[in-house]
């Protein structure tokens, strides 16, 4: 008898020991992108990553734009913009591929103001806040506004470094408008 309530007590010890997913019949037997999109639904990017990169393994091309929009996200504009254009490829027309299209000439824009506009200056306001010359960061921030006021991200670091500098009145002003561009 104590041989079978043995055998039993250790079943049941692995049966709780088992990780969840397989206890739960795994995810190994649903579709990817429906994985990745649950995961993607619960703001967890990182997991849903992998499934949408699995489902990519299966051709699934709707995958590439849920990976546009993680990258996008992530300020990993070229990573986004090849997924985009990926998609735009090889998607089917309806409001998502139009709206990889408009993400896409976005990102382009991002991309070529960076490469001669405030770009240079926004990543030089960057570099000194970080090395803590919060004045110096301001005037160049500043500047990076004047050539490209519409930049989120040059308001955002404006706001930082008058969050540094305890003037608190410009750093919520500076919140506000880069608030205003999401």
């Amino acid at each position: 008898m104590k041989t079978v309530f043995r055998v039993l007590a250790a079943s049941l010890l692995v049966l709780l020991l088992m990780p969840q997913p397989i206890q739960a019949g795994g995810d190994k037997t649903e579709d990817p992108y429906e994985m990745g999109e649950k995961y993607f639904g619960r703001d967890d990017y990182r997991q849903a990553l992998q499934y949408y990169r699995k489902a990519l393994g299966q051709n699934d091309v709707r995958a590439h734009y849920r990976i546009g929009l993680i990258y996008e996200d992530a300020g990993k504009d070229r990573d986004a913009l090849k997924h985009y254009q990926r998609f735009i490829d090889l998607g089917r027309p309806g409001k998502f591929r139009d709206d990889a299209v408009r993400r896409s000439r976005n990102i382009n824009e991002r991309i070529s103001r960076g490469a001669s506009g405030s770009g240079p200056l926004l990543e030089r306001g960057k570099s000194l806040f970080v090395e803590g010359k919060y004045r110096e960061a301001e005037q160049v921030l500043l500047e990076a506004a004047v050539k490209d006021e519409n930049d989120p991200e040059i308001h955002f670091y404006l706001g930082e470094v008058y969050m540094e500098l305890e003037d608190y009145v410009k750093a919520e002003s500076e919140y506000n408008k880069a608030k205003a561009y999401y």
